[in-house]
């Protein structure tokens, strides 16, 4: 008889994703628009807003998601002249750790969650 529990690990990994997306919703709650002050020449964060401005919390969650994929691949998003890579360097450096941090753990737990349900 196996010591853990088939089910463990995906339970573990479940409450991982709870608790970062319960991190996400707090920071996407009360910073999206600091966030979004930080790039003030970027069309793309501009037409981002506008397409979720009225969508509450779930759009929040998106713009904020937005700008942390564009601090996560900056040469993706600057070689198409989305976002200017000086608004990328002026970001706080702090506040980009958080974000790409919170980005990367959401991929690696999903990830990690579809691995376990084929192993």
């Amino acid at each position: 008889m196996n010591i853990f529990d088939k089910g463990l690990i995906p339970a573990v990994i479940i409450n991982l994703i709870i608790i970062t997306m319960t991190a996400q919703c707090f920071i996407a709650a009360r910073r999206t628009e600091y966030f979004e002050s930080l790039f003030p020449n970027s069309q793309y964060i501009k037409k981002n807003r506008a397409t979720y401005k009225r969508t509450g919390l779930i759009g929040k969650l998106m713009r904020t998601g937005t700008i942390s994929t564009v601090l996560a691949l900056p040469s993706i998003f600057t070689h198409r002249n989305l976002v200017e890579q000086q608004e990328i360097d002026s970001f706080p450096k702090k506040t980009k750790i958080l974000l790409v941090t919170l980005w990367a753990l959401h991929i690696t737990l999903f990830s990690s969650l579809v691995v376990t349900h084929y192993l």
